[in-house]
């Protein structure tokens, strides 16, 4: 059974393997990827992407009084662009928010490929232009709900 931990180094290392491969189309490189808490004083690369649970579902067992095996996981992707000017900023923010929008829908509809789950939605992609007052710091956050690979 895959745990909480091996999950989140599954969905990390997916995005490290393929999401450049889709961000070269729009002539912007890797990431620095990380699963750690969203710290933007701690990371000041100039691209990103951070990897969080959020929450999980459980189906309950009819023959235990426990919550069940895992059927729903929720996470959020967090892509986050500085070092540039406002302009190329926002532009750099909307290219790589497509090119992973494409590469999660890439994943469900090829579902022989699915990588990091059995079922993938994209529930809301929210934009943010001035994070923490900062015109020079651009992100989007990507919430994503799966069933958890078990």
């Amino acid at each position: 059974m895959m745990g909480f931990r091996e999950q989140l180094e599954a969905i990390k290392n997916f995005v490290e393997t393929e999401y450049p491969g889709h961000l070269e189309d729009h002539g912007i490189s890797a990431p620095f990827v990380t699963t750690e808490f969203i710290d933007f004083d701690r990371f000041k690369n100039d691209f990103c992407l951070f990897i969080e649970f959020d929450g999980a579902n459980f189906a309950p067992s009819p023959f235990a009084d426990d919550c069940g095996q895992v059927q729903r996981l929720q996470a959020n992707i967090v892509i986050a662009f500085r070092n540039d000017t406002a302009t190329n900023l926002y532009e750099k923010l909307m290219d790589a928010s497509t090119a992973l929008r494409e590469l999660l829908r890439d994943e469900k509809v090829h579902k022989e490929r699915l990588a990091i789950a059995d079922d993938l939605t994209v529930k809301a992609v929210d934009w943010f232009k001035y994070v923490e007052g900062n015109r020079h710091l651009v992100a989007s956050k990507f919430s994503l709900e799966f069933e958890m690979q078990i």
